[in-house]
Protein backbone atom coordinates (compact mmCIF):
# COMPACT_ATOMS: atom_id res chain seq x y z
CA UNK A 1 0.00 0.00 0.00
CA UNK A 2 1.50 3.33 -1.11
CA UNK A 3 1.51 6.71 0.49
CA UNK A 4 -2.00 8.16 0.69
CA UNK A 5 -2.81 10.78 -1.89
CA UNK A 6 -2.96 14.34 -0.55
CA UNK A 7 -6.54 14.31 0.53
CA UNK A 8 -8.00 11.20 -1.10
CA UNK A 9 -11.40 12.40 0.06
CA UNK A 10 -10.88 15.79 -1.61
CA UNK A 11 -9.84 14.10 -4.86
CA UNK A 12 -12.90 11.83 -4.77
CA UNK A 13 -15.16 14.82 -4.17
CA UNK A 14 -13.51 16.81 -6.97
CA UNK A 15 -13.83 13.95 -9.48
CA UNK A 16 -17.46 13.39 -8.50
CA UNK A 17 -18.21 17.09 -8.96
CA UNK A 18 -16.44 17.10 -12.32
CA UNK A 19 -18.41 14.10 -13.57
CA UNK A 20 -21.72 15.60 -12.41
CA UNK A 21 -20.89 18.97 -14.00
CA UNK A 22 -19.87 17.37 -17.30
CA UNK A 23 -23.07 15.30 -17.40
CA UNK A 24 -25.13 18.45 -16.83
CA UNK A 25 -23.27 20.29 -19.60
CA UNK A 26 -23.13 17.33 -22.04
CA UNK A 27 -25.66 14.66 -21.02
CA UNK A 28 -24.80 12.02 -23.64
CA UNK A 29 -21.10 11.56 -22.83
CA UNK A 30 -19.45 8.63 -21.07
CA UNK A 31 -16.46 9.11 -18.77
CA UNK A 32 -13.73 6.59 -17.96
CA UNK A 33 -10.64 6.97 -15.75
CA UNK A 34 -7.22 7.03 -17.38
CA UNK A 35 -3.69 6.91 -16.00
CA UNK A 36 -3.03 10.48 -14.87
CA UNK A 37 -0.46 12.60 -16.61
CA UNK A 38 2.53 13.54 -14.49
CA UNK A 39 1.34 17.03 -13.54
CA UNK A 40 -2.38 16.25 -13.19
CA UNK A 41 -4.23 14.82 -10.19
CA UNK A 42 -6.70 12.82 -12.28
CA UNK A 43 -7.31 12.19 -15.99
CA UNK A 44 -10.64 11.17 -17.49
CA UNK A 45 -11.48 10.01 -20.97
CA UNK A 46 -14.63 11.81 -22.07
CA UNK A 47 -16.27 9.76 -24.81
CA UNK A 48 -18.74 11.64 -27.00
CA UNK A 49 -21.22 10.04 -29.38
CA UNK A 50 -20.44 10.04 -33.08
CA UNK A 51 -21.60 13.28 -34.66
CA UNK A 52 -21.06 15.40 -31.56
CA UNK A 53 -18.60 18.28 -31.92
CA UNK A 54 -15.42 17.29 -30.04
CA UNK A 55 -14.25 20.89 -29.68
CA UNK A 56 -17.51 21.97 -28.06
CA UNK A 57 -17.34 19.00 -25.70
CA UNK A 58 -13.71 19.80 -24.85
CA UNK A 59 -14.58 23.45 -24.12
CA UNK A 60 -17.35 22.34 -21.75
CA UNK A 61 -15.04 19.85 -20.01
CA UNK A 62 -12.29 22.43 -19.61
CA UNK A 63 -14.79 24.89 -18.12
CA UNK A 64 -15.89 22.25 -15.58
CA UNK A 65 -12.26 21.43 -14.81
CA UNK A 66 -11.36 25.12 -14.31
CA UNK A 67 -14.10 25.55 -11.69
CA UNK A 68 -12.72 22.63 -9.69
CA UNK A 69 -9.14 23.85 -10.06
CA UNK A 70 -10.11 27.31 -8.78
CA UNK A 71 -12.25 26.06 -5.89
CA UNK A 72 -10.40 22.92 -4.78
CA UNK A 73 -6.91 23.10 -6.30
CA UNK A 74 -7.37 19.66 -7.83
CA UNK A 75 -6.24 19.33 -11.44
CA UNK A 76 -8.41 17.12 -13.66
CA UNK A 77 -7.45 16.64 -17.30
CA UNK A 78 -10.28 15.70 -19.68
CA UNK A 79 -9.28 13.81 -22.85
CA UNK A 80 -12.19 13.99 -25.31
CA UNK A 81 -12.63 11.37 -28.01
CA UNK A 82 -15.43 10.18 -30.28
CA UNK A 83 -17.11 6.86 -29.50
CA UNK A 84 -15.76 4.07 -31.69
CA UNK A 85 -12.77 6.05 -32.98
CA UNK A 86 -9.47 4.51 -31.93
CA UNK A 87 -6.65 7.03 -31.99
CA UNK A 88 -2.99 6.14 -31.82
CA UNK A 89 -1.08 8.69 -29.71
Amino acid sequence: MGTPYRGDQQLALAVTRFIEDVHQRIPRVRLEPMTPYEDEDFTLSVIVPSGMDEEVALDQCLAASAVIENEMEVYILPRVRVEGVDRKS
